[in-house]
């Protein structure tokens, strides 16, 4: 039993952080300065992430680098494990515990960043970082899964604290009935997926007899799963409702209106950390019901794809009606669903641990962007009205070169990640998804060169906003009062780090592929 807490410490952790912040959401406990409550937040994930030091030794091993670094530093030696609870409703794999820890970590990045959000709330503050936690525990217990009645429970306990959070928490008074709207719409949109998902799941009980996932791969192994058209139908009924969940063809709709009344620390948190728990969570399944080929993996296949072209051709519109920041966010949030979803979609080991890889890769470079964006706007504010005539529209990136031409290089290096450009972890990213898709089968060519046409409009996208920050802005003044582009804060600081990450990954990337590849 003590061998196994070791594998429960961040749960345990949050566990009691929960406990703590639903004390001090009482009203009497309200009355300290909301500095006090995120400084409280934060070293519970701190704490939190040192649960995950003890399985530091697996992963080196794991990435081949235990040889590189024997010599300096002394591991405990590590053995592979597979170990299940609770009859067999959860699942911990080396897989799981590094899902986990990425999980943690991005939720530690987004709350530090989300400090001037959360300070304006106010007396509101507990409450806010009570379902921020609540969240995290979730995505914990979506991720080691490991049938689909406690899978389905976690996912609709992260929705509805995810609604509760962007319905009820804004920092301007004026946009109280916007952001109602938009979690209204989150909210009506995840009942329709999750009566999806119940269908899915019913189906696919009446036809096997089991919801456990190890249970189906051993029909799977044995080859007695049976392929009946209920069973077919239940697969795709549970998985349409995974792609509201990852915003995803064809419930894509929500990520538009939900960004547009949201504030940008929840469209962070919405994009990377959420975005996260639900890609980790649908690999198991994933890997479990379908197979290159299968009926599944055709219908997958064809969401992802029109997913790729729907976020590129958005993207397009948006700068050519020179849209809202938002709005640029919520298209490339899409389109690089897609790209992760595809991964996923060809059923195969090589192109699921392309898809986490990948993921890992927009992670880094959507911190990156969200810092740069959020500076930006975080600037704009403080100007007056008279000047700040166009609000947080695209447009506002004009010139930014020629105010801060270290801040237009590293969110340059950013965006042409994210199109894949060489010498930067996207490029590897995609060359590796592109590989391992093709290894899938003679048949994965043509969906390929749709992605590719995807991936051409989105290359023309990120390069017009790049070409927007070189041009000479039309009015110097809105920049120069007191600009914090070059100023050392958190928003630089992860802008900075992001950048110099993205350039390391493309020369680094194998001991991280070799990880995954080992974990899936």
């Amino acid at each position: 039993m003590e061998n196994s807490l070791t594998y429960f410490i961040s749960d345990i952790v949050l566990f009691f952080g929960i406990i703590l912040f639903s004390y001090l959401s009482f009203p009497k406990h309200t009355n300290k300065k909301p500095g006090f409550y995120i400084s409280i937040s934060i070293l519970i994930i701190a704490f939190a992430l040192l649960g995950f030091l003890p399985f530091c030794a697996g992963a080196f091993k794991l990435s081949n680098l235990n040889n590189l670094l024997q010599n300096l530093i002394s591991f405990t030696p590590f053995e592979d494990y597979s170990l299940a609870f609770l009859h067999g409703s959860v699942l911990i794999t080396p897989l799981h515990i590094f899902e986990k820890f990425i999980i943690t970590l991005s939720s530690l990045i987004v709350l530090i960043l989300s400090f001037p959000f959360i300070k304006k709330l106010n007396q509101k503050t507990p409450k806010f970082i009570l379902l921020f936690l609540i969240t995290i525990l979730a995505g914990y217990g979506a991720i080691i899964s490991n049938d689909f009645i406690s899978l389905f429970i976690a996912l609709e306990i992260i929705s509805i604290s995810v609604f509760a959070m962007i319905a009820c928490f804004n920092d301007a008074k004026d946009k109280q009935a916007l952001t109602l709207e938009a979690g209204v719409k989150y909210f009506i949109l995840n009942l329709v997926s999750s009566a999806f998902m119940l269908f899915g799941i019913s189906y696919i009980y009446l036809t096997l007899g089991t919801i456990n996932f190890s249970d189906i791969n051993t029909m799977i192994i044995n080859k007695i799963l049976p392929n009946a058209p209920l069973l077919n139908l239940g697969e795709i009924l549970f998985f349409m409702a995974f792609t509201f969940k990852i915003g995803a063809f064809p419930f894509y709709i929500w990520v538009m209106d939900t960004f547009k009344g949201s504030n940008y620390s929840m469209i962070l948190f919405v994009s990377t950390t959420i975005q996260s728990v639900f890609v980790f969570s649908m690999v198991k399944p994933a890997a479990c019901l379908g197979y290159f080929g299968s009926l599944l993996s055709f219908a997958l296949i064809l969401c992802a794809i029109i997913t790729i072209i729907t976020g590129g051709l958005l993207m397009v519109r948006t700068l050519k009606k020179e849209g809202t920041i938002k709005d640029f966010l919520s298209a490339c949030a899409i389109l690089n669903t897609g790209y992760i979803f595809s991964g996923i979609a060809f059923l195969t080991k090589g192109t699921i641990s392309a898809g986490i890889f990948y993921t890992l890769v927009y992670l880094i470079a959507a911190f990156g962007i969200f810092s740069g964006m959020m500076l930006l706007v975080r600037n704009l504010k403080k100007l007056p009205k008279t000047d700040n005539i166009y609000g947080e529209n695209l447009c506002k990136l004009k010139g930014i070169s020629y105010i801060s031409p270290f801040f237009a290089i590293m969110l340059s290096i950013c965006l042409l990640s994210l199109a894949g450009f060489p010498v930067m972890a996207g490029f590897s990213a995609k060359f590796y998804l592109y590989t391992e898709i093709l290894r899938s089968g003679i048949w994965a060519v043509y969906p390929l060169l749709f992605a590719a046409f995807g991936g051409i409009i989105s290359i023309y996208s990120y390069f017009k906003i790049i070409f927007c920050m070189l041009q000479k802005p039309e009015n110097f003044r809105i920049y120069k009062r007191k600009p914090a582009f070059d100023k050392f804060n958190t928003y630089t600081f992860t802008l900075s780090l992001c950048a110099v990450c993205l350039i390391l990954g493309f020369f680094l990337f194998a001991p991280l592929i070799e990880l995954i590849q080992n974990m899936v």
